[in-house]
Order: structure tokens, then sequence, then C-alpha cells
């Protein structure tokens, strides 16, 4: 096994409960009404993870607290794990990362941030990644009413020097608002380049009824060209997984011991391994093994951009149709680089963001 196979990139699931039902929301209904897990069972489960870890000679690398929702946790246990990963980094002599989190935003208040700052001194140990759907009109209907707090929130955590990342989802709903879309990425993207916080700003494409057709998919990759925005694409920005495409290796441990490829499969059925009972040689041979046979469409190995996408994530694909066993983002791709290249501008250009 070579050493990058021993270093495992992950989501730690914290909870399977969560406190905002999105309205396309990846957890199966059952799983968010289960009752809220102790606090104590969510750091013993990680001090374990992070033993067995180091008994087998492993490593953690990008470590992201997950949920459903991991703001569930009091701050002095978000405090707790923040130490103990660095403790861990500091016992294996591994510079320059930081534990990060994916919330919804509505736990952290200007209380909730401000006990965690003084737990852990410096902020800049804890990246803090809300979820937003802007504009507002299209947050507030998919997340129940939520964008004002959140974004409240937000704020808090920027004026208190804590690294603070966005993520957006664009629906179908979002479509409906494009300009409104457009001024508010340029808003905290002018934030981003005079503060250096948010330290980044991303969108990624919703799934399933909440996708937008392919038509539309066109008719936005013209707006972000129109508009600048191409820089703001997750699909387009070097080093996220759904570039790997069936050979992406990323993992979700869960406080049960269950492991899964990513948040994606985050029920049942995307259950793989248990961390618990199995060795992690084991776990990383298998998930290697996961997707490796996904089906991938003929047309892609003949696609002049496939070595960007490699047909997209297995898990976000399109599954029907003449797009079958093509990336989710794959119209939006061909169009921006069409474009682009009609004007001067390259692949390399593109994704080294010189645009």
């Amino acid at each position: 096994m070579s050493l990058s196979d021993k270093i495992l990139n992950m989501y730690f699931a914290t909870h399977r409960t969560c406190n905002l039902m999105c309205k396309y929301c990846y957890i199966p209904e059952e799983t968010k009404k289960e009752p809220k897990v102790n606090d104590k069972v969510i750091i013993d489960a990680l001090i374990l993870l992070i033993r067995k870890i180091e008994f087998e000679k492993f490593k953690i690398g990008t470590f992201c607290l997950h949920g459903a929702e991991p703001s569930l946790m009091e701050p002095e246990s978000l405090a707790e794990i923040i130490k103990q990963v660095n403790l861990h980094w500091q016992k294996n002599e591994t510079l320059g990362l930081n534990v990060s989190i994916q919330t919804n935003g509505l736990n952290f208040t200007k209380d909730y941030l401000e006990t965690i700052k003084k737990l852990i001194i410096n902020p800049k140990k804890l990246r803090i990644s809300f979820s937003i759907d802007p504009p507002k009109q299209v947050h507030d209907y998919l997340r129940n009413d939520s964008y004002d707090k959140a974004v409240q929130n937000m704020g808090e955590a920027l004026r208190m020097g804590f690294p603070v990342g966005i993520l957006s989802v664009v629906s179908r709903e979002t479509y409906k608002y494009l300009n409104e879309f457009g001024e508010w990425l340029n808003l905290y993207g002018e934030k981003s380049k005079t503060d250096g916080n948010p330290y980044k700003i991303k969108f990624k494409f919703a799934t399933g009824e909440s996708a937008l057709t392919e038509e539309e998919i066109k008719e936005f990759s013209y707006f972000l060209l129109d508009n600048d925005l191409l820089q703001f694409s997750q699909i387009l920005t070097p080093g996220y997984c759904q570039q790997r495409g069936n050979e992406c290796i990323w993992y979700e441990f869960d406080i049960f011991g269950n492991c899964y490829s990513c948040n994606k499969a985050y029920n049942n059925d995307g259950i793989f391994a248990d961390w618990k009972k199995e060795s992690f040689e084991s776990i990383v041979n298998k998930r290697r093994n996961l997707y490796i046979s996904e089906f991938q469409n003929s047309e892609c190995f003949e696609c002049e951009y496939e070595l960007l996408c490699n047909s997209g994530c297995p898990l976000d694909r399109n599954y029907t149709g003449d797009m079958r066993g093509k990336a989710l983002e794959c119209n939006f791709i061909k169009t921006v680089f069409a474009e682009s290249e009609k004007k001067g501008k390259y692949i390399y250009d593109i994704i080294n963001n010189k645009i």
C-alpha cells in the first residue's frame, strides 16, 4: 500500500438529525427524526477512530465535520473535537491543515462562536462553510425561511476572524432569479478580494427534481460567461472530488462505525464497511473499487474536456436518456469552454483562474 493510500481524507458525520428540513435534503426522512445523539458519544467515537487510525499507521488528511447538521453539538464539544484532531496532526507532524465544518449556520450565533473562539484561542483552527443558496427568495423557499439568521451568523463569524466558506446549490429555483444570484456572488466575491475572507465561495448543481434541465444549464452557462462569474463554479475549480470520476477516493465515517464514500451516499444503501470492526487497509481497498466500474458514456472518452470531469461524480451522473453516464455538469463544461475558446481562453487558463 502506497503512502498516499495511508492518508484518509474524510468527512466525520456527527449526527443523522437536523434542525432544518431543506426541500432537497439527501438525508432520509426517517433518519432525520431520530433522537439527537449525546455529545459524549460523538467525542468518544472520534477518539476511538483516531486511536485506530494511529494504531494501524494511517494518518488523517483533510477533516470536515458533516451531518446532517454537526453544529447540533454544544460549542464545548466542537472545541474538543478540534483539539483532538489537531493533536493527531501534531503527533504526525502534519502541517497546514485545519478542521472544517459544513453547516446550515443556524446554531453559529454570536454566543456559540465566542465560546468556541475562547476555547480554541485561534479562530483559524476552524473553517466554517455556510450552506447558503442566494438570493434570499431562493434560500428561504428551499431552506425554510432561514436566510436572515444564516447570513447574520455568517457575518459574526467573519467579524471574529473565523475562515468562512460559502457553498451554494444552483437549482431550478435559482434559475428564476439569475440577476439577483449574480449580484449576491459579486457582493461576497468583492469582500473576498479585499478581506481574504470569505476564503472560498463556490456553487454546485442540484440533482433530482431540483436539477436544471439541459437547456437551462446552457442558458445558465451563458449567464456566467456574460457576467464573469465562472470562478465561483465548483466543477471548474481544481482539486474537487467530482473531478476524479470513478477513481475518487474520499471517505465519510460516522459515529456508529459506518463507512460511506461521501455524504451523497449517506443512507443504509451507501454503507460499504464498518471502521470499528474492519482494518483501514481493508476499507481503503473496498473504497478504491467501490465505483471503479460505474457506467461512463463512451462519448466521454473522446471528449477533449474529459480530463477535467472524468464523467463526473459516479453518484451524480445523468442516469437516463442520451446523457446517461455523463457528468451532471457535462453541458455546462462544454458550453463554457467552447465559448471561452472563441475568445482565446483555453481549458488550462480557465481551471487556473486566468479568466
